[in-house]
């Protein structure tokens, strides 16, 4: 583990008086407090001092926050950009965080808890960001030059954009904070679109970070440039997002890396795939578990007989996810794909075997647990005995964020694998590419598109394979399923947009599920009625509480939180207006 990642500190001799929303210590809830003092800015006398604030607006990258551990506000955003897109299955049993169902069948409320714990989330790391400027605005600061003024803002600006960026995402209509407003309830209106501002602080976090930071997990120009880019993918600006793009990746920054799996290998952590990642740690500044990677701890599977790998069992990875794997004769993805052989309703003590005549893209089995395929170096993934409500969720464990047995000792807090120190890519260089390959298919060479979307399945193909025996999931052993995957070698010039999108959008699922984007996506490329739909058609003669479930144009936003809109009364009138359906 690289231990030179940002230690999340909180000092308590800094602190002269209880600090603004509970700034570095302490609340139990946050936004449900009123502001007990504010900063005392005669503390923050020196760079070193500032930087402690600074370092303060990273700690709700991993979703816990002031005592607070939000289960749903993680980067990941697994409960969100997957478990709404058809996925995954909620999991563990349906009366089981419950919350969590109403998500997954589309009909959660304005007083869903798990919905308001990311805006409680982002909304405090929002006004942590705002201090720092605020402190750097009053105080005098006897170490602090005007470059480091500026790099300071920039990095402070890019965190803001992107907690701003993660409400717009779920809210769509939010208000937009910035250091200007001290009203202690935040009565900001969402009567506006404020992806002018994001674009404005992404903007000048990319005009005036430095091109590599000391410290991973410090933003640095690639990755504003990167993090703009996507801001206008989400507005369908493709020219300004290419252009960013093209950027990028002419840095000559980043590369693949050589194994797919290598990107959840808390190994290669700020590998060269890496352009902005969650810093994560376990067994550090006496955090205990706390600093680790708590957004995915649920989702491990429910094994009694593994208890260091044992967790609850969420978030189970859809039938229709596990078919959208197969390939066809020459290795490529199957738009309109068949259902795949599972073990649905088999118990572990009855004979059953894996398909292993199928052709499926080798990126199946880093994903999902599946039975008789090795579970990492676990042991073969024994089927329902590791999970708890197959007729809740299907027979299937997710993979993708399970660290090796062999790395319990270094990369676990005491030997639990759920509590490791993987680093979560918040955006990876593949994204890049086949963000890159959107806009090449919509106002540039469809040639380019290919090469974009071909570097992403050349590695897939060319990497690891998972395997039996006894170094599964690596070594010589045979190849656990009839892996075959191939770039395109049919020219994309000529075809229809609509055909290149197909193919660009599914190798999107492909490469990033599990890693909270889809749903995001789905409504970003104004599909998400039509396909969801389309899902819940076909999984639901698999999963019966689907029966009933329709996705509405409605649905692409989360409602604002109740509380949220009782608490902005000013005048007698909220100044938060709720998203139409809710």
């Amino acid at each position: 583990m690289n231990t030179k990642f940002i230690k999340i500190q909180t000092p308590t001799l800094l602190i002269a008086t209880a600090i603004s929303f509970c700034v570095l210590n302490g609340c139990s809830d946050m936004l449900d407090k009123n502001p007990l003092g504010k900063l005392n800015e005669s503390v923050f006398t020196t760079k070193d001092a500032l930087d402690k604030l600074v370092i303060a607006c990273y700690s709700p990258l991993n979703g816990y926050m002031n005592g607070l551990w939000g289960i749903s506000s993680g980067p990941d955003n697994c409960f969100y950009g997957d478990l709404c897109a058809g996925n995954v299955h909620k999991g563990s049993t349906t009366g089981d965080l419950g919350e969590l169902l109403q998500l997954e069948r589309y009909n959660a409320t304005s007083e869903n808890a798990r919905v308001r714990e990311k805006w409680i989330l982002v909304y405090g790391a929002i006004e942590r960001c705002n201090d720092v400027l605020r402190v750097m605005n009053e105080t005098q600061i006897k170490d602090l030059t005007e470059a480091d003024k500026i790099s300071i803002t920039a990095e402070i600006r890019f965190l803001r954009a992107y907690y701003h960026f993660e409400a717009k995402k779920f809210w769509n209509m939010v208000p937009y904070i910035d250091e200007t407003v001290e009203d202690p309830q935040r009565r900001v209106p969402n009567d506006r679109d404020i992806f002018p501002d994001i674009e404005a602080d992404f903007a000048f976090a990319a005009n005036n970070l430095p091109d590599n930071q000391a410290e991973p997990g410090r933003p640095t120009k690639t990755a504003a440039q990167a993090f703009l880019a996507k801001a206008y993918l989400f507005q369908q600006n493709y020219s300004q997002a290419k252009t960013l793009l093209d950027a990028v990746i002419a840095s000559g920054k980043y590369q693949l890396f050589k194994n797919y799996y290598d990107n959840f290998d808390p190994a290669q952590n700020n590998g060269i795939e890496a352009v902005w990642q969650n810093q994560v740690a376990v067994n550090v500044a006496g955090a205990g578990y706390n600093r680790s990677q708590r957004g995915g701890d649920l989702s491990f599977p429910n094994a009694p007989d593994q208890p260091e790998l044992s967790g609850a069992g969420f978030n189970q990875p859809t039938f229709d996810l596990v078919n959208a794997y197969q390939t066809d004769e020459n290795g490529l993805p199957i738009i309109d794909y068949p259902d795949f052989k599972n073990d649905m309703g088999i118990e572990s003590n009855e004979e059953y075997s894996p398909d292993m005549v199928t052709p499926v893209d080798p990126r199946l089995d880093w994903v999902v647990g599946r039975r008789g395929i090795p579970y990492h170096d676990w042991g073969l993934h024994p089927g329902k005995d590791w999970i708890r409500d197959q007729i809740s969720a299907g027979p299937y464990n997710q993979k993708k964020y399970v660290i090796l047995k062999s790395q319990l000792d270094k990369y676990s807090y005491n030997r639990t694998a759920k509590f490791n120190a993987m680093n979560f890519n918040i955006i990876r260089y593949a994204q890049v590419l086949l963000w890159a390959a959107e806009c090449e298919v919509e106002i540039g060479d469809p040639e380019k598109a290919r090469t974009y979307v071909n570097m992403i399945r050349e590695r897939a193909r060319d990497g690891y394979y998972v395997r039996f025996g006894e170094d599964a999931p690596f070594g010589n052993g045979q190849v656990a399923a009839n892996y075959k995957i191939d770039a395109y070698k049919e020219s994309w010039a000529g075809k229809s947009k609509e055909w290149m999108r197909e193919r660009v959008r599914f190798e999107h699922r492909l490469e990033f599920a599990l890693e909270g984007h889809w749903f995001f996506d789905l409504v970003r490329w104004d599909i998400a009625e039509d396909y969801l739909n389309a899902y819940i058609a076909r999984e639901k003669k698999y999963i019966g509480y689907l029966e009933g479930t329709t996705f509405t144009k409605n649905h692409r936003y989360f409602a604002i939180p109740l509380i949220e809109i009782d608490r902005s009364y000013k005048d007698g009138k909220p100044t938060l207006t709720q998203n139409p359906g809710y």
